[in-house]
């Protein structure tokens, strides 16, 4: 019989319960979670030739939280790795309409720039994606219309939106797309347009209630914008789907605040259909807000507080994934340069145009990563960051190829999910025992 031993991308977290004390094990590569006695798993690893439960062994290697001894595992991890780098099932963009913007948000990292696609130029982008899309033949197509403000350039993105909806409506392919916005230009007649060609949700970026939110997000006249924002959001509520891009600064007490936002949004019979938090990062210039990840346990609490309000139900495996590792996602500047990051600046980094297709030299440069010895030979994290975010690494390390490691942090999180997703499952199993006895 074949020897086993424990994969290097298997996490094990133990798990209380009232009929004995069991194991979660959570699979980093490939997303298997399951249940099983803390004995049997203790038994497993004591003895890699175990066979009391051959069927136990087999389908714990099935699922690939045993390997066989002696297994190549980062070669394994290599192959995966490429399987998604070069996936184009799902294809999507990020389209940065304009640089120009009317806020001037604290912590932005961009600068506003006097820059904005011209109806040439978005033909042009078109005209290359949909021949992208040809080629390809994805299933599903997913498009995020960005800024600076992007609804400053609202026209653009309609007529784009439109060619790519009718296109994909014409080869079956599943369309639909999204806008990232700072709230303050959202209308009901623009988004009434824009669903008509594949509209799904806009993606609102906010930072807390009123106080916070406008001293961190004033408009470019140092002007207050939450209650104009939350009006915009009341008259579009209902009418297409609002996601909450919620900012905070994890060197502040700020964020203990946030929940109040999260309460309004009720009061005012706004239907958020979830929140996402994200800690305000470094820039490439002197900022007071630098703090960074911080302490993991502040993104907890937000989601904790966020599912008591019944947002973020439908949580994810956490993720430190950079899209500049994808070849299946798009990164179109306002001049028709194709750049690897939509935080860079304009045209930083292109290693494309609309005109001219890609340059596969500068892409496959790009898609090399400086992978040190203990992320390709020690992490168990690594397939859920694959070397993290490259803008923070360009930042602070001067290496757009460099790492952006928070192991700590992601470890935190990733163990908080993995008892979430048990505790989840115990209930079913429960809810399930007691129908039966019924």
């Amino acid at each position: 019989m074949a020897s086993f031993e424990k994969a290097r991308f298997t996490i094990a977290i133990p798990v209380e319960k009232a009929m004995g004390d069991i194991i979660a094990l959570y699979q980093t590569m490939t997303g298997a979670f399951v249940l099983m006695p803390s004995h049997d798993w203790a038994d497993v690893l004591s003895d890699p030739g175990y066979s009391a439960d051959p069927e136990i062994m087999e389908f714990l290697y099935d699922q690939g939280f045993l390997v066989k001894k002696d297994t190549q595992e980062i070669a394994i991890f290599e192959c995966w790795r490429q399987q998604h780098v070069h996936d184009f099932s799902t294809i999507t963009s990020k389209v940065l309409v304009t640089r120009k913007c009317n806020n001037r948000c604290r912590y932005c990292i961009l600068d506003p720039e006097l820059k904005e696609m011209s109806p040439e130029t978005a033909r042009a982008m078109d005209e290359f994606y949909i021949t992208m899309l040809e080629e390809k033949n994805p299933g599903e197509v997913k498009d995020d219309y960005l800024g600076g403000e992007p609804l400053l350039n609202a026209k653009i993105i309609q007529e784009s939106a439109a060619r790519r909806f009718y296109y994909c409506q014409g080869k079956g392919i599943k369309y639909g797309f999204t806008i990232t916005t700072n709230g303050t230009l959202i209308r009901p007649s623009v988004i009434s347009q824009m669903k008509q060609v594949g509209l799904t949700g806009v993606r609102v970026s906010m930072a807390g209630p009123a106080s916070v939110h406008d001293h961190l997000r004033p408009s470019k006249n140092n002007g207050k914008t939450y209650g104009l924002i939350m009006e915009n959001l009341q008259s579009v509520s209902g009418l297409t789907s609002i996601t909450i891009e919620c900012q905070y600064d994890s060197g502040a007490i700020d964020y203990r605040r946030i929940p109040e936002m999260l309460d309004e949004f009720k009061e005012r019979n706004i239907l958020v259909e979830d929140v996402n938090f994200t800690p305000i990062l470094p820039t490439r210039r002197d900022s007071p807000h630098d703090s960074g990840m911080g302490d993991p346990q502040i993104a907890l609490w937000l989601m904790k507080e966020a599912g008591k309000r019944g947002y973020a139900k439908d949580r994810e495996a956490p993720s430190n994934r950079c899209m500049a590792d994808l070849r299946s996602k798009f990164v179109f500047d306002t001049d028709g340069s194709i750049i690897p990051c939509p935080s860079l600046q304009g045209g930083e980094m292109a290693y494309g145009h609309v005109s001219k297709g890609v340059d596969f030299v500068s892409e496959a440069q790009l898609l090399k990563r400086n992978l040190g010895d203990r992320c390709l030979n020690e992490c168990e994290l690594l397939p859920i960051c694959t070397g993290g975010c490259r803008l923070q690494a360009l930042i602070k390390q001067k290496d757009f190829a460099g790492i952006d490691c928070h192991y700590d942090t992601y470890r935190v999180f990733l163990e908080d999910y993995i008892r979430e997703k048990a505790s989840a499952a115990l209930v079913d199993e429960e809810n399930t025992a007691i129908k039966r006895a019924a």
